[in-house]
């Protein structure tokens, strides 16, 4: 059974021994939770892409270098050619030197400039669909995120309201460690499949 919005909010109510409203408000759990969330995102964002990535396609235009980040993106993880899945490479400020001056037809690498995607060499066609942009989206709410994550997000909120009053309980980051645990666990195994660590070659031999 699936952990709720409900059952979140009900487990950081319970690890601060208030089952209702009296010291720690809604609107203040609401905003522990909020920022449990964003911890737990920014913090296992590799592998939260793993299981919940997404894809836009991004058209070019002729003489248009600067591009809006698809809707719901928190972070890129790569661009392609649709067409040929070929990658553009992503190059950091200290490389953009190097590129800057390039010009030809289609681009060969990306980067960050202004909250925008740049596209260099600035494209000389236009094409309603050229790109693929694979990226991990905003997960802002308890039930975009799996089941472990979810507990874990309780655990980082009870903490957060704990600090309120700076009450905090060695059990409290023990079972943070256990939850945190949990997630890497859960998150580094794609499929059930990636836990034969010594798997039978009998079949493959077979073929031979």
């Amino acid at each position: 059974m699936a952990i709720t919005d409900a059952n979140v909010t009900s487990m950081i109510r319970s690890l601060v021994g208030e089952a209702t409203a009296k010291y720690w408000t809604e609107a203040e759990v609401t905003l522990y939770k909020q920022f449990g969330m964003t911890k737990v995102l920014g913090q296992y964002a590799p592998w939260l892409f793993n299981k919940f990535k997404s894809v836009a396609e991004l058209g070019i235009v002729s003489g248009t270098s600067l591009y809006d980040y698809p809707e719901e993106v928190y972070k890129i993880s790569y661009i392609q050619v649709k067409a040929t899945g070929r990658k553009l490479r992503y190059i950091d400020e200290e490389e953009y030197y190097k590129y800057a001056q390039l010009t030809g037809t289609d681009p060969i690498v990306w980067t960050h400039i202004g909250g925008q995607i740049k596209l260099i060499p600035t494209p000389s066609s236009t094409d309603d669909d050229y790109l693929y942009v694979w990226y991990l989206p905003n997960l802002d709410t308890v039930a975009e995120f799996p089941d472990p994550c979810r507990a874990l997000i309780a655990i980082e909120g009870a903490i957060l309201a704990r600090t309120k009053n700076e009450d905090m309980s060695n059990d409290m980051l023990i079972l943070r460690k256990e939850y945190t645990e949990a997630v890497l666990v859960e998150l580094q195994t794609t499929n059930i499949g990636d836990i034969n660590v010594f798997p039978d070659f009998t079949e493959d031999e077979s073929l031979v």
